[in-house]
């Protein structure tokens, strides 16, 4: 019974923080505000509009075991255990990897550091967990390493994120320089542009509208 609930606390501690970084962009904080109650009921249907299937279910064991085999054991104890908070967690997670799968096609190397940052936030939790049942010098220990394996994660995503801001930064003043510095020619270009576009379409509106001209009558001398 003791194993039963602490391997649910684990998995309802992962649940609760988001399954983790991926999810929202930052890590979860102690003294948080809680979601609006509109909020939480738009997650709860989400949450019920994902089925697990065996193709999902498979996916989710899959990345767990590559990037936490540890909660992959967990889950196994699980499902036989508590199918309903299993299925719970498999849908958590699952969600989680569609957001990590949208990070990959754009940033590969966020993926990375999302993941790490998944896995130590993971590790964490069920050491949590586990203290939670029992205390010893050891688990202590062991999560001490954890958090300090969890904060190194979530400094190199901030510093890749930083990193993906300054060059964001560094393209716009680029542009900014490129305009100020060459305003009278860019001015000029777009200038001749558009008068030659204005120019090529003008005779022929401008006949399309002009009434046909009475021919004079000829004149015949006395």
């Amino acid at each position: 019974m003791r194993l039963i609930v602490a391997l649910s606390i684990a998995i309802g501690a992962l649940a609760a923080a988001g399954l983790l970084y991926a999810q929202s962009g930052s890590a979860p904080t102690a003294g948080s505000a809680s979601p609006r109650k509109e909020g939480a009921k738009k997650e709860t249907k989400a949450k019920a509009a994902i089925l697990v299937t065996p193709e999902s279910e498979a996916a989710v064991l899959t990345f767990v075991q590559r990037n936490h085999a540890e909660l992959a054991d967990l889950l196994a104890s699980l499902k036989s255990n508590d199918p309903e908070q299993y299925q719970r967690a498999i849908r958590d997670i699952y969600r989680t990897t569609g957001r990590l799968a949208l990070i990959q096609e754009r940033d590969p190397l966020q993926y990375e550091l999302e993941v790490a940052a998944w896995t130590a936030q993971s590790r964490v939790e069920l050491l949590a967990a586990k203290l939670k049942m029992e205390s010893s010098d050891e688990l202590i220990k062991q999560l001490r390493d954890a958090l300090k394996n969890q904060n190194e994660a979530r400094v190199a995503l901030l510093k890749h994120e930083r990193q993906k801001a300054a060059d964001r930064v560094g393209k716009l003043d680029a542009e900014i320089a490129r305009f100020e510095s060459d305003r009278d020619e860019v001015i000029n270009k777009q200038l001749k542009l558009l008068v030659r576009a204005g120019g090529e379409g003008r005779p022929a509106k401008a006949a399309a509208k002009l009434p046909n001209k009475p021919k004079k009558a000829p004149t015949t001398s006395p």
